[in-house]
């Protein structure tokens, strides 16, 4: 590197230490906005409006009359014979899950974000909003620096990470084949949108918490429903009958078939994981929901609806996976049907070596020591590395701690990240994409 790209890197370093309470004050910002999958377009607006002011050109895409995904967009010579390669650093704006049922006071602890003893609080900003503020900094000092890149670099905050958007039940009915809407489907639809309307590079970089670590690979997921018939009878007239079958009511029925999905769901996680050069997968399955299919007595048959949760490694074959629920669930005699209703594939990054090795110099710079590879846990989720891998942009993983791992994924898990931690990854993003992208002079 020339001594020019190190004026550079020592600029926007010293630029994103002295923006620590810009980053913090964003953070807040983004963390209390409302961020309901599909209902994103006020943290958009927001980003939107920060990219410009820090001098960044900035675009929307429009995914419903609530939800947009924003690029800013540095733009690069196109030097690629220079070594410049265009990146795309993403995170996401939406967080999993609806309203909480209370006041006000519920819905800001659940869903809000505040500071305190060095800790940034909120399920909103693990998840993933910190990630993006980080992003965003990380870019404003780039940008500050006066540098010419030799190649394009993108800010993405995109919508629909965690979910397709509940509140349009139309397609979700379609989806689902029943009436009541379902809690998660079609993760990663916004980046697969973003993709799709043109914004395209080289490589991206996704930010999501990962302990330091570096993803490479990400599982897919297939989601089935299981429709158990039976029909709901007046109660002073039941008669269970000899056996899970004889039992007419098909809520009763059901839990012996959530018993069975279970059983299926431990065997599965012991015997398919996945092991490869960037870690071991280790897909899991759970039941997510349960419905009922209307009030008794108003059709001929009633139903209990199971919506099963099934994660995938990137070599599963969603088929196999479908039948061996179904054998599973054979010696019931229930007459049970198994629908695939959701369904993406799961990737390992190919030829990710230049944006991987950008990664870990960075890594090393800012924090020592050698940069590690992710828990089967991170590697085992659904993030949005998928949608670029799948469209054959090469895409790797890369985030801070938080201090309650354990706590991920629960309504009521804050998922602290410290401030420090989060002030370090915005310095290796920089520092990536300064190398990804390539300095000229």
């Amino acid at each position: 590197m020339t001594s020019s790209y190190e004026a550079v890197k020592h600029s926007a370093l010293s630029a994103i230490e002295e923006d620590r309470q810009d980053l913090i004050d964003l953070c807040l910002d983004l963390g209390n906005r409302r961020d309901y999958p599909g209902q994103e377009r006020d943290v958009g607006e927001a980003v939107a409006g920060w990219l410009r002011a820090a001098g960044v050109s900035v675009r929307t895409q429009t995914l419903s009359q609530d939800s947009v995904n924003v690029i800013g967009t540095i733009r690069g010579t196109g030097d690629r014979a220079g070594g410049g390669r265009s990146l795309i650093l993403n995170a996401h704006m939406d967080t999993q899950g609806a309203a909480p049922a209370g006041d006000g006071e519920i819905e800001r602890k659940i869903r809000g974000a505040w500071t305190e003893g060095g800790l940034l609080y909120g399920r909103g900003l693990a998840n993933d909003k910190a990630q993006l503020a980080a992003e965003l900094i990380a870019a404003r000092a780039i940008a500050a620096s006066g540098v010419t890149l030799k190649e394009d670099l993108l800010v993405t905050a995109v919508a629909q990470e965690t979910s397709a958007p509940t509140h349009e039940p139309d397609a979700l009915r379609d989806w689902s084949g029943i009436g009541p809407a379902i809690s998660q489907v079609r993760e990663g639809h916004g980046a697969r949108w973003l993709v799709e309307q043109g914004v395209v590079a080289d490589y991206a970089l996704v930010a999501e918490v990962s302990d330091f670590t570096v993803t490479v690979g990400q599982a897919g997921y297939l989601r089935l429903r299981i429709s158990v018939p039976g029909n709901i009878p007046y109660t002073p007239g039941l008669d269970r009958g000899n056996g899970i079958a004889g039992n007419p009511n098909p809520f009763e029925r059901a839990a012996h078939v959530m018993v069975a999905l279970e059983e299926w769901a431990r065997c599965y996680e012991a015997e398919n994981h996945q092991e490869f050069w960037g870690g071991t997968f280790v897909p899991k399955a759970q039941i997510y929901e349960v419905a009922g299919s209307g009030p008794a007595w108003t059709e001929m048959q009633d139903y209990c609806y199971i919506f099963f949760d099934i994660r995938l490694t990137p070599d599963a074959v969603p088929a196999e996976i479908s039948n061996s629920v179904r054998r599973r669930l054979k010696p019931l005699a229930l007459d049970c049907e198994v629908v695939s209703y959701d369904y993406r594939r799961g990737y390992i990054a190919a030829n990710c070596e230049p944006l991987l090795d950008a990664l870990k110099s960075a890594h090393k710079t800012v924090l020592g020591g050698d940069l590690e590879l992710a828990s089967p846990r991170m590697i085992s989720m659904w993030r949005d590395a998928n949608a670029f891998n799948e469209a054959g942009i090469i895409a790797i993983g890369y985030g801070p701690p938080t201090q309650d791992a354990i706590g991920a994924g629960l309504a009521g898990a804050t998922r602290p990240i410290a401030i420090d931690d989060l002030l370090a990854t915005a310095k290796v993003i920089a520092l990536t994409a300064l190398a990804i992208c390539g300095v000229v002079g």
